[in-house]
């Protein structure tokens, strides 16, 4: 588990008043997933659906004005009672104000703060999905990354929240569950895994003696949803379990899309499967902020060790398209930069060359131009 001394959080969240109030980012799999997990707590928050397209609002509405979950076991299972903002002309408006606009009357943005935030668009879309949320989000506020791919808190960093003092509290997370969208809030929960996450470190606070990461809304209940299965963990364990993930996904995502292929066939391919994990085993032995435990990480990161993990996952899902095919049969932009893209940049910062990377991640672009 985590310890609440180790974190630098802003002033506890517990100030504010009732921190059972969550909104989520992106109601794809995952944010379905999100929403269904936070109607089993035992008190159950205030869950507000943010819907980043106008249509998803008519949807909601032909769903029977709930969220649908298929179980494992085929129950059919449902929740009710979200409250509902709807982006349009980049601001985000209620879901009555949204009403009202349909029938040409005036009406007025939402601008309450957003306590919690679960954020699980793709991770192209993390900067400009969060931008028109910005003026709502807070020092006091929680962000919860639930994305593929890595580098989207550097990302959010820079182009929105760029002073450590007013920028909102981070969690880093990564899941493992396989869900699948059958129709917009309509989801069948496919393979139960696991959810880890855990705070970031918050940089440069003046007031690190009045954090307290135990105060934080999703970090102590996330871990109460039976289906989301989620346990607590420092930042660098779960910063690890993110690197173990994208090194899977960088050999799984781009080679498959390529060949527009399924899992299964990346067996045909040891020997770039090799020379990938020693480019990724190099690159995460460098990384600076992981060399006060560079012993555990020179074992758990050997490309024996990398190779023996990418084997067990495409063993699993030898039968499963993963995403970067769909988006490439689609004409979608792929989440290349943020897999692939990552390890290129990370190996520039740390000086180690990393051209098979590189390679990828110019023939995924070049497949979209």
């Amino acid at each position: 588990m985590y310890s609440a001394a180790s974190y630098r959080f802003a002033p506890s969240l517990l100030e504010q008043g009732s921190q059972a109030d969550v909104h989520i980012l992106g109601l794809g799999s995952i944010g379905v997933l999100a929403a269904h997990s936070l109607s089993e707590l035992p008190d159950r928050p205030s869950v507000t659906l943010l819907l980043h397209r106008e249509s998803l609002f008519d949807a909601y509405q032909a769903a029977g004005n709930q969220i649908k979950f298929e179980t494992r076991d085929g129950k059919h299972l449902s929740s009710h009672g979200h409250t509902l903002e709807v982006l349009h002309d980049g601001q985000w408006y209620a879901s009555d104000a949204y009403q009202a606009m349909r029938n040409l009357q005036l009406v007025t943005p939402s601008s309450t703060v957003i306590k919690n935030l679960i954020v699980c668009v793709k991770a192209t879309q993390t900067v400009e999905a969060l931008r028109p949320l910005k003026h709502r989000l807070t020092a006091k506020s929680s962000i919860l990354f639930l994305q593929n791919g890595s580098g989207m808190v550097e990302e959010a960093n820079e182009k929105l929240f760029p002073n450590p003092e007013t920028r909102p509290n981070y969690l880093l997370g990564v899941i493992s569950h396989g869900v699948t969208l059958n129709k917009p809030f309509d989801a069948t929960h496919t393979g139960f895994s696991a959810t880890s996450i855990g705070p970031v470190p918050r940089e440069g606070h003046k007031h690190p003696e009045s954090s307290n990461a135990t105060s934080n809304y999703l970090l102590q209940n996330l871990p109460l949803s039976p289906t989301l299965n989620t346990t607590t963990y420092p930042y660098l364990d779960v910063l690890q379990m993110q690197l173990e993930k994208l090194t899977v996904n960088a050999f799984c995502n781009p080679i498959c899309a390529l060949h527009d292929a399924k899992n299964g066939f990346l067996f045909t391919l040891p020997e770039i499967r090799r020379e990938l994990m020693v480019e990724i085993s190099t690159v995460i032995q460098n990384l600076p902020e992981l060399q006060d435990i560079s012993a555990k990480i020179n074992e758990r990161f050997h490309p024996d060790r990398l190779e023996s993990t990418v084997n067990d996952i495409i063993k699993k899902t030898a039968e499963t398209t993963c995403s970067m095919v769909w988006d490439l049969r689609a004409g979608r932009e792929t989440e290349i930069r943020y897999i692939n893209g990552y390890w290129c940049r990370k190996g520039r910062e740390v000086g180690v060359p990393t051209p098979i990377n590189d390679r990828l991640v110019k023939q995924i672009l070049a497949r979209r131009s």
